[in-house]
């Protein structure tokens, strides 16, 4: 299994269990952040607009489930023509480079909050569900949180703290976009979750039509 060297195993349902009574405290020094800016090249459409199984958009279904956490903020990585979000209750962050892909909007979002930890949800994850973000959002200190998925990490819904802010930048001028590299180079500020067998439908990505059409079929 993959366990990139000074990332910590941990008992997600432990954690649970440990982590009711600070929950209050600790959602005082967290914001959450909704990414969905990218260009759906490969869907051909904005996948935030694609309709769930109840006729809800991608983009407030994910909202929703974020909003229930009760973070200190709210944000919605976008673009500036992603007008329909404005009718949305959050904080809308533009992400300010272009082609950075989730890297750029994550370091957008941390420009606009405050907060020491950012939970981060992509738009086009459409499984996800609140026990999963939940976890997620536990008390661990400053630290941030991660799955590990079998040989990969799960970076689209996960818990950055601000000490990564300043390794993202010098990734982001150097053109290393990629997510996993950036946490796995940030392990001292990461912890890793071993990913349930039975959340494992909440990291479907998608990104196609193809992909779309499987996961209605499926849900």
């Amino acid at each position: 299994m993959f366990l990139p060297p000074g990332l910590i195993r941990v008992d997600v349902f432990r954690m649970e269990d440990a982590a009711l009574g600070d929950a209050d405290r600790w959602k005082k020094k967290l914001s959450v952040a909704l990414i969905a800016g990218g260009r759906s090249t490969r869907m051909g459409r904005d996948k935030a607009c694609l309709m769930d199984g109840t006729g809800q958009e991608l983009w407030r279904r994910q909202l929703d489930l974020l909003q229930d956490l009760g973070a200190a903020e709210v944000l919605i990585s976008c673009r500036p023509d992603q007008s329909y979000l404005e009718a949305a209750a959050a904080q809308l962050v533009f992400d300010r480079w272009d082609t950075a892909g989730p890297l750029g909007g994550i370091l957008s979002c941390f420009e606009a909050t405050a907060t020491e930890r950012l939970l981060v949800l992509a738009v086009d994850l459409p499984g996800m569900t609140r026990q999963v973000l939940e976890a997620l959002a536990l008390p661990q200190q400053t630290s941030g949180l991660v799955f590990q998925n079998g040989g990969h990490l799960e970076p689209l819904a996960a818990l950055y703290p601000r000490a990564m802010v300043l390794s993202g930048h010098q990734r982001l001028a150097a053109g290393q976009l990629s997510l996993q590299k950036w946490i796995v180079d940030s392990r001292e500020h990461m912890q890793v979750l071993e990913l349930p067998a039975s959340w494992k439908s909440a990291f479907i990505n998608v990104n196609d039509p193809a992909g779309w059409a499987a996961w209605q079929g499926s849900a």
